[in-house]
């Protein structure tokens, strides 16, 4: 056995170990790739359409990580005299259903292919946020400057559009979808799924959603929390491995959309690229 089998074989052990602790550690490391493999993009001056918004997206995978790493540790409150390990499973769940979007609007912008461009894709993205933002402010004065940044912003992101000769071959009765949308994506979320591999996240996006809206499951939960702290790491666990299932996908599209294989992944010990090469391949077959 050379050492590429044996440090697969580590690797895939230690993947299907699903204690909190071992998934947290694989966390830890992935994250800290993403944020160098991030940081790469920005050291040599890769560039590309709306490089901005894709760092910004970027970055909120990586604070989600990194806040979700912190809240499975409990908290300790001291309650007259005495110390409760509290895990707050309701805010955790909030975090975890935020990286899922994240990371769709991430892969549906940048990494996976469709009839529509990237260019466009991101456009109407973004104008249908700014129209969000606009129409939630209405009530202020059009002068007041946070509204006018808005309007700006929005004002280049029509302007951009507008340009495309994409949109120019779209006929008038139809470019409504484009300059002002309903939806943020163009494409449906079950056409989504299969394109970024990772297997239909649809039902875990609707358990987290369910227990954040459920005001009687958090009552439950809160109680149920400080009586008893240990059932929660294999619900805790399970996000973790979530996240690591985000984390390794997004750098395997990094490294293959930007060429960044020369840099900080280089430098990744094999024991952590044999990693992400089994969560990537758990996460392909999953349906």
């Amino acid at each position: 056995m050379n050492e590429q089998q044996r440090t697969s074989i580590e690797a895939l052990i230690l993947v299907n170990d699903l204690s909190l602790s071992s998934q947290k550690a694989i966390l830890t490391e992935l994250n800290s790739l993403l944020t160098e493999c991030t940081q790469d993009l920005y050291d040599n001056r890769i560039k590309f359409e709306d490089a901005g918004l894709c760092e910004k997206l970027l970055f909120q995978i990586i604070f989600h990580n990194e806040t979700l790493l912190s809240l499975t540790n409990g908290k300790l409150i001291k309650i007259q005299d005495k110390k409760l390990k509290i895990n707050d499973l309701t805010t955790v769940y909030s975090i975890a259903r935020l990286q899922i979007e994240t990371f769709i609007n991430l892969s549906y912008i940048f990494f996976i292919d469709s009839e529509y461009s990237k260019e466009i894709r991101a456009y109407v993205y973004k104008i249908q946020g700014l129209r969000k933002q606009i129409e939630l402010t209405k009530k202020h004065p059009k002068d007041f400057d946070p509204i006018k940044k808005m309007r700006n912003e929005l004002a280049e992101e029509l302007w951009k559009i507008r340009k495309l000769d994409e949109f120019k071959r779209v006929p008038f009765s139809k470019r409504k979808r484009f300059i002002n949308p309903s939806l943020a994506r163009l494409i449906k979320l079950y056409e989504i799924y299969p394109l970024i591999k990772i297997g239909n996240l649809s039902r875990t996006h609707s358990l987290y959603s369910n227990h954040i809206h459920s005001e009687y499951i958090s009552i439950r939960q809160l109680k149920s929390a400080i009586d008893d702290n240990s059932q929660y790491e294999s619900s805790f666990s399970t996000v973790i491995l979530l996240c690591s299932r985000i984390t390794s996908l997004v750098i395997t599209n990094m490294v293959e959309q930007y060429e960044l294989n020369n840099y900080s992944f280089a430098k990744a010990p094999l024991k952590l690229k044999k990693v992400i090469e089994s969560i990537n391949k758990l996460s392909s077959e999953l349906k």
